[in-house]
């Protein structure tokens, strides 16, 4: 009797095992975010970053709205030629959203260090939309250099 109980117990532990191990490889949408924002500070990352965002993307910051992931994915290669890293301060969770304050760093000078605060929604482990805010005023003079050279 105790041997059948023993036979019995294996499969439900190695059930709740595996149960719990699968529980661990989900990731939260803040962890989705983390992945997402990690990406602009190491290039062989980025590809896993953007597969993040679904097809239909949505991406507002003070000088432009896009409305694809393809559209982001353009902005991004410009983008990365001049952030040079993303540094978390704080982040938070709540249901479908997640809110992140952060510096991110560029090779522009005079704008090498930006505070700015972004909120992402979240449909199924996928970025749908996100909302970008920061002081646009410096970098609004350096795109109309650029546009008159």
């Amino acid at each position: 009797m105790k041997s059948m109980k023993q036979l019995f117990l294996i499969p439900i532990l190695m059930f709740s095992l595996n149960s719990l191990a699968q529980k661990n490889e989900t990731m939260t949408n803040q962890d989705i975010v983390i992945k997402f924002l990690n990406g602009f500070n190491n290039p062989t990352q980025i590809k896993a970053s953007l597969d993040l965002l679904a097809e239909d993307y949505k991406f507002k910051n003070p000088m432009i709205q896009l409305n694809s992931k393809t559209e982001f994915i353009a902005l991004a290669k410009e983008i990365g030629a001049v952030v040079t890293g993303i540094n978390i301060t704080n982040i938070i969770e709540n249901s479908d959203w997640v809110a992140t304050f952060y510096i991110f760093k560029s090779s522009i000078p005079g704008l090498e260090s930006n505070l700015a605060s972004e909120w992402f929604r979240l449909e199924n482990g996928i970025i749908k939309e996100s909302h970008l805010i920061y002081d646009t005023s410096e970098w609004r003079k350096f795109y109309k250099q650029m546009k008159s050279k």
